[in-house]
Parts: structure tokens; C-alpha cells; sequence
């Protein structure tokens, strides 16, 4: 873990039939970037637990295993999501939230297809084009700059 105003480095990993795998391709690993307040948060907790090993997992099942995405699902996500009416939300849900909310913000492109673990700004793009507002580039205004060179040609003429 770095600083707590920096971002502490996750272990890339997916569960996938109740087995630990390692991401997709070498874009999934990356390092997560958390506010300073959720990253002293997790300290605490990771400071808590018996296995302090590199590799143990910040959260456990009460097996002391893995989580089962389909049991929490099941269990907490869908639960939540139908007591405030959205039953349309699932965990995809949050990774798409964290897109909009980034492109909102006027991310970098390339910034945000690296925090999403994509190959490319393309495929980010592609992907999640929807997100960004309007359908039309607004009008580029090129007065000041055609205006400016003019006077700087005219001065140069004069000489």
C-alpha cells in the first residue's frame, strides 16, 4: 500500500467458479485508486484480520473463503436493489456508474480506459460512448485566435 492520499495497489483477480484466477490479459491488473478516508478505512480492517500475508483477501465468506458473487447477489445486491426500486441494478451496475461519473468529470480518456482495465481509449470509448452528453460536437469558435495572428501578421507586414 502506498501513501493514504495515494492509491493502494490491488491484486488482480477474479472469482470464477468458486476459483481464484488471475484477470483476462495483462490490462486487468492495475492499481485501484482510493480516497484517503476509505484507504485508512481499509487499513484498519486489513490490520485486523489473523492473515496478514500479501495475498489474503481483504473480505471473506463466513467459510473463510472467497465470496460467491452469485450468493451475494442473491443475498445483498438484489435484496437492496429491489428496496429502492431498481432491480435493474447489478454489480455491472457500479462499474458503469464509475464510468459516468468519470466521464462527467472530464477524465482523460486514456486515464479512465487504464482505471476500467481496458487494451485501449478506443474500446473505453466504444463502450461507453452513451455516457457522454449531447450528440453534437458545440461549435468551435475561432475568432480570438484567427484575430490574434492577424494583428501579429499586420505588425510583421509594417516593419
Amino acid at each position: 500500500m502506498k501513501s493514504a492520499s495515494g492509491p493502494r495497489r490491488a491484486s488482480s483477480c477474479a472469482i470464477v467458479r468458486d476459483r481464484i484466477v488471475s484477470p483476462k490479459g495483462k490490462c486487468g491488473k492495475r492499481e485501484v485508486r482510493l480516497p484517503a478516508s476509505l484507504a485508512a478505512k481499509l487499513r484498519a480492517h486489513l490490520a485486523a484480520q489473523p492473515d496478514q500475508d500479501s495475498t489474503a483477501l481483504a473480505f471473506l465468506s463466513e467459510a473463510d473463503g472467497p465470496l460467491d458473487p452469485g450468493n451475494l447477489r442473491r443475498r445483498v445486491l438484489k435484496p437492496l436493489a429491489d428496496k429502492v426500486d431498481a432491480p435493474w441494478a447489478g454489480f455491472h451496475t457500479f462499474r458503469h456508474t464509475f464510468a459516468s461519473l468519470h466521464l462527467s468529470q472530464g477524465t482523460n480518456l486514456l486515464q479512465l480506459s487504464r482505471a476500467l482495465g481496458h487494451h485501449s481509449p478506443a474500446f473505453t470509448l466504444t463502450r461507453y460512448t452513451h455516457l457522454l452528453p449531447g450528440d453534437e460536437a458545440p461549435a468551435l469558435d475561432l475568432t480570438p485566435h484567427i484575430e490574434g495572428r492577424s494583428e501579429a501578421e499586420g505588425i510583421a507586414r509594417s516593419k
